[in-house]
Order: C-alpha cells, then sequence, then structure tokens
C-alpha cells in the first residue's frame, strides 16, 4: 500500500509513553517512544516518534503515512508553521537489515538463513517506507 498524505488543523493531542526492551542478567536494552495521538480536521491520527514533536492545538500539520482501521498511522510528520520534519531515524535499521541478510546468505544451506533473510528484508523495506515517508514532506 502506497503513502498518502494527511493534512489539516491538529486538535485533541494526546500523549504516552511505549516501553519496550528486556534486562537479563549482563544487562539490557531498553527503548521508549513517544506516541501522539490528536485529530487533524476531525481525522484521528497517531504517530510514534523517538522525541517529542513541537505541535501545539491549532497548528498545521502535514502527517505522511496510511489509514489502518478508521484512523491515519503517520511516519513522518510536518509542523507547517514551524517547516519542521519528524520522523523515526533510519540509519541503523538499514545497517541491521543488510547484517541480516549478509548473516543469512550463508546460513542457507542449512535453512535457517531464509528467516535471517526475511527478518532482514522485511527491516530494510520498513526503513525505506519511513525514509520515504520524510522525503515525502520535504518536496
Amino acid at each position: 500500500m502506497s503513502l498518502i498524505t494527511l493534512s489539516g488543523t491538529v486538535s485533541g493531542i494526546r500523549h504516552s509513553s511505549e516501553t519496550s526492551g528486556h534486562i537479563g542478567k549482563n544487562g539490557g536494552n531498553v527503548h521508549t517512544k513517544q506516541v501522539i495521538a490528536f485529530r487533524v480536521d476531525g481525522q484521528p491520527a497517531e504517530i510514534k516518534l523517538m522525541n517529542m514533536p513541537d505541535v501545539q492545538d491549532g497548528e498545521r500539520v502535514t502527517l505522511a503515512g496510511r489509514m489502518k482501521n478508521g484512523s491515519f498511522r503517520a511516519l513522518a510528520m510536518r509542523n507547517d508553521q514551524t517547516r519542521a520534519i519528524y520522523g523515526m531515524p533510519t540509519t541503523m535499521a538499514y545497517v541491521f537489515g543488510a547484517l541480516l541478510v549478509l548473516v543469512g546468505l550463508p546460513l542457507l544451506l542449512v535453512l535457517v538463513g531464509v528467516l535471517f533473510i526475511g527478518a532482514g528484508a522485511w527491516t530494510l523495506f520498513e526503513a525505506w517506507t519511513h525514509t520515504q515517508a520524510a522525503r515525502l514532506l520535504r518536496a
């Protein structure tokens, strides 16, 4: 499904944090994302970002993403007043996806490589989609 844009005035901003990860005997890894839900000209929308964007009720924004279950799931957001563009960083996703594919190639001999290549391809696709969403807002 292709990316679409949604533009309008923001209202009813709600914010929450989404934390995920694991902690083990030798340390762990925990990630926190900021989830912002709001309406754009009455249309429900949400975006997950690493940092809190600077947007207030009444400001005009443009979102790039997809519709899902009647709500707009944004991958990138531009505040039309400040011209700031917010999105997820993708460099590490590209690196991780490429590494998974490279590790999966020699493991094809034992068939486990199919899982690595599949996970790597999915990661690369998600990174590319986020990059395209941010590029769409820069145009």
